[in-house]
């Protein structure tokens, strides 16, 4: 029994030497990119699309990349949004730092993509102030 009660204990222990890609390590190294990538995909579509808005008269198409943009980067604020309030605040007895940095990322995911899209809503307010050619 004791034999039997140490090789379960060795079993929940956790291998340092081969660390593990959980789907939630994946979707955070996501969320942690979607604002700079949003923020980088708005720029070279509004400036792609500048000429074909004064050509129209309409800046219907900088209006929806800007919606767009900021959709990717909402979406990688609430999947950190989600992941921090998931996790477990602190860190473990054991020392476990697993969860710790996944914490830290998805607090880190948050902020940056609610900053880049701050960012995103900044570069907008041209599109509303300024003529379609200007």
């Amino acid at each position: 029994m004791a034999k039997r009660a140490k090789e379960k204990e060795k079993k929940k222990e956790i291998d340092h030497h081969e660390p593990s890609l959980h789907r939630r390590d994946v979707l955070l190294g996501l969320a942690a990119f979607a604002g700079p990538v949003a923020w980088a995909l708005h720029l070279q579509v509004s400036y792609s699309l500048a000429p074909t808005a004064c050509d129209m008269q309409s800046k219907i198409f900088l209006h929806l990349a800007t919606l767009g943009c900021l959709l990717l980067a909402g979406a990688g604020a609430l999947v950190g949004r989600r992941y921090w309030k998931e996790l477990p605040e602190g860190s473990t007895e054991k020392g476990e730092v697993e969860l710790s940095r996944a914490r830290f990322m998805a607090l880190a995911s948050t902020v940056l993509s609610l900053a880049f899209a701050l960012v995103i809503v900044a570069a907008e307010v041209p599109n509303w102030i300024l003529r379609v050619c200007d």
